[in-house]
């Protein structure tokens, strides 16, 4: 892998995908009048959005990187590894914008007043939208923006 092809848009999702692994590790749920000493859980904490935000958005992350950084990129099942890293981290995007809306899930389909006490986002939610919306941006937007076009390092 040629490090030196690498542009300034990789560098960013590079960033991008950092930025979502710290988040993944913050807390997921913020529930008002609760004590500082209740221990919530993490993003790892819920199956759909480890699967759906976390890795999606760091193995799009990697496919896209990876494509850039190769002379000549595999090809998986026909399709080449930058659009298909780019649909994921579209994918984790879209992901932790619907999981930002609807934080508890089916919980507050339970009855009238299900949604009374349910949890809001958590800072890890939060972050991990933040980086998936700008890993997706710059992961599409690399091949067509001329600034993020340029050389990560100097030669």
């Amino acid at each position: 892998m040629n490090i030196r092809s690498l542009t300034r848009g990789d560098g960013v999702v590079i960033g991008a995908a950092v930025l979502l692994l710290i988040a993944s590790f913050l807390d997921l749920y913020s529930f008002d009048n609760v004590p500082d000493s209740v221990d919530l859980p993490s993003l790892w904490g819920s199956g759909p959005v480890v699967f759906s935000v976390v890795l999606a958005g760091i193995i799009g992350a990697a496919l896209v990187v990876v494509a850039r950084g190769l002379p000549q990129a595999p090809k998986i099942a026909g399709l080449e590894l930058a659009p298909f890293g780019i649909a994921f981290t579209v994918f984790a995007a879209w992901s932790a914008l619907g999981n930002i809306f609807d934080v508890p899930g089916g919980f507050d389909n339970i009855g009238e007043n299900g949604s009374v006490n349910a949890p809001s986002p958590g800072i890890g939610m939060i972050l991990a939208l933040i980086a998936t919306l700008l890993m997706a941006a710059a992961a599409l937007a690399t091949p067509l923006v001329p600034a993020l076009k340029g050389a990560l390092l100097p030669a």
